[in-house]
């Protein structure tokens, strides 16, 4: 018989036990390994965060957009989600951010969240959805800025601390990283904590950057990761402060008051440094045409000499000048009231001719209502005067404070006798 006929006869019964067998087949496989959703969480990993580096920027937010989680709903067959499930690579939330563009205007950038399934499953399978579709990426300009760094000492014993004189080496140290970060930055600080406070001792501190609050800045890069401080043991003492005015107040007004807060401040340096330094002296304070108080601040520290500081306190130095409107009224200054101090010459006695004496007082309102004859020392220099009478001698003037004599050229009749 013809091969051909043998293979074509009953063609149509063949044909019909192949697609029933291959029905079968794929009976059994959707039986024992169908197709199934499951869900998958993960958290956001950045890629290509050098790529964005070498290009001038940083991100701001990592550890925020890393610490985000993400569900991944998958569908596939259960063998191959069960080995998805078993693999030690898992699903993985990719951003990546090797073609990401700077917003000029500042403002944070959306980058859209990708799905990565390990290739070590080999088989298809359908992202049916993500719980985060993109994420915000705040990037920066990657800059540096250039500070004085700051030695801090922290000892149990403040006045010790106080006298400690620190340098630091490098004296300043270039700071790295987003620009935000680095424009937060108030202050580098190397602090060290010495155990004894020997004249020429080495430390090594680390910097550290705080913002304006007294809190530590974090992501800072330091071109020196290693401070050196040295330590010298000042002298100190204390020192006064004095302050002038120049010019007058207003016509009708007077000074007065002159009050001053601190009157004396605590220095420290070498002693060669303070040597001949006893005395602080403010730049006089101009009251010309003043009618009403004036109040002016000072920073010690801009007049203090080279090598020296300042101790404690916060340096600033109030001056309050009390300027009120003059008051005036005249007193009578009995003739007996008025004394030669005992310059008289032996055996000789003074006798005032012009009688009482009239005298026209000023100050502020309360001096010059309260003040009494007998509260004004009056008297005249009769030194080397022999036998006679004497129609011009000067009077001394002693008032109490806050008022003055508004005629000091009064002179009386004196006869010795």
């Amino acid at each position: 018989m013809n091969s051909n006929n043998k293979f074509t006869k009953d063609i149509g019964w063949k044909l019909l036990s192949l697609f029933i067998a291959i029905g079968l087949w794929f009976m059994v496989i959707n039986t024992e390994n169908p197709m199934e959703t499951r869900s998958y969480s993960t958290t956001v990993q950045l890629q290509n965060e050098e790529a964005l580096f070498e290009r001038g920027y940083v991100v701001v937010n990592e550890d925020e957009i890393s610490s985000m989680r993400i569900t991944v709903r998958l569908r596939g067959q259960r063998l191959a989600l069960d080995r998805l499930s078993q693999s030690s690579t898992k699903v993985q939330a990719i951003v990546d951010l090797n073609n990401v563009i700077y917003s000029y205007s500042g403002d944070p950038v959306s980058v859209p969240v990708n799905i990565v399934i390990p290739s070590v499953v080999n088989n298809s399978f359908e992202i049916l959805s993500k719980s985060v579709q993109s994420v915000t990426v705040d990037i920066q300009p990657y800059i540096n800025k250039d500070f004085e760094v700051k030695t801090v000492i922290n000892s149990e014993d403040k006045d010790i601390e106080e006298l400690v004189n620190a340098v630091s080496s490098p004296a300043t140290v270039t700071a790295y990283g987003a620009k935000s970060v680095i424009n937060s930055i108030a202050e580098v600080r190397a602090e060290v904590a010495p155990d004894s406070y020997e004249d020429g001792a080495v430390l090594t501190a680390v910097p550290v950057a705080y913002d304006a609050d007294g809190t530590v800045v974090n992501k800072v890069t330091f071109s020196s990761n290693e401070i050196s401080v040295r330590l010298s043991m000042d002298d100190s003492k204390s020192v006064r402060i004095l302050e002038d005015t120049t010019g007058k107040p207003a016509d009708g007004y007077i000074i007065t008051g002159v009050y001053m807060t601190p009157d004396n401040i605590a220095i420290a340096g070498k002693a060669e440094d303070m040597l001949g330094f006893s005395l602080l002296r403010l730049p006089d304070i101009d009251v010309s045409g003043a009618d009403s108080n004036i109040v002016m601040t000072f920073d010690a520290e801009d007049y203090l000499p080279e090598g020296v500081r300042l101790l404690g306190g916060s340096g600033t130095i109030t001056v309050t000048i009390t300027v009120e409107q003059e008051e005036t009224r005249n007193i009578i200054i009995p003739s007996e009231n008025i004394t030669d101090n005992g310059t008289a010459s032996d055996g000789l006695t003074a006798v005032i001719e012009s009688g009482d004496l009239t005298v026209t007082i000023s100050g502020n309102k309360s001096a010059v209502e309260s003040a009494m004859a007998d509260d004004i020392k009056v008297s005249v220099d009769l030194s080397g005067l022999e036998a006679g009478t004497y129609d011009d001698i000067p009077v001394e003037f002693d008032t109490p404070d806050g008022i003055t004599i508004k005629n000091p050229g009064a002179v009386v009749k004196v006869t010795l006798q």
